[in-house]
């Protein structure tokens, strides 16, 4: 899925008090994980725009490939191991990626010329369910001309449709595209993956 450029920056994250010795079951702002009900099509095996699904499993193996620049590969890294890590996702960056067979690592990330005005696009390489990737591609923009550097938003906004997020207005109920609740899902540039999404995220994996 494309995006583009976010500009607004956002830090930190609400807080939650509990009162000793109360449980307390907050429910989701929204179902920002797919398929919900306004992002519900098959997965399958795509092409770049086709689409993302759920990744296959709750081990995250990601691999960044050398169309990247060493500045970038390092930004990568850091956003999932930073906002993915403390989820129950297990993130595994890898040396080398594996394309076939029963294996493959599960986000391959790499860089070249897209349109104009778009960051990264995220699609389902090898569906391996109806709703279950077992690898996504994310593609960076390698024409950073008026863009600027990949950051650990983009990192994270792009990584996050690997593992199924969505944007507000597939998220069922709907949200705006700049809802800074949902974190680095938004179209601004957000420096945290937000508490909705961890929820969804850890209900899912």
């Amino acid at each position: 899925m494309a995006i583009k450029r976010r500009t607004i920056f956002v830090i930190g994250a609400a807080t939650a008090a509990l009162a000793a010795g109360t449980t307390v079951v907050q429910a989701s702002l929204t179902d920002n994980m797919y398929p919900t009900g306004n992002y519900f099509h098959a997965c399958l095996d795509g092409e770049m725009g086709d689409g993302f699904c759920q990744t296959d499993n709750k081990t995250l193996t990601v691999y960044r490939e050398d169309s990247l620049t060493a500045a970038e590969k390092s930004t990568v890294s850091r956003a999932v191991r930073d906002y993915y890590g403390p989820t129950d996702l297990v993130v595994q960056i890898k040396s080398s990626g594996v394309y076939r067979g029963d294996s493959e690592t599960d986000v391959i990330y790499k860089s070249k010329r897209l349109p104009r005005g778009k960051i990264g696009i995220t699609w389902c390489d090898d569906a391996v369910t109806a709703k279950k990737c077992d690898q996504h591609f994310i593609v960076f923009n390698k024409d950073h001309s008026g863009i600027g550097s990949v950051n650990k938003s983009d990192a994270c906004h792009e990584t996050g449709h690997a593992v199924g997020l969505t944007h507000g207005p597939d998220a069922s109920p709907r949200l705006g595209l700049y809802d800074d609740r949902l974190g680095c899902m938004s179209y601004n540039d957000v420096y945290r993956l937000g508490a909705n999404n961890k929820e969804n995220i850890n209900a899912t994996y």
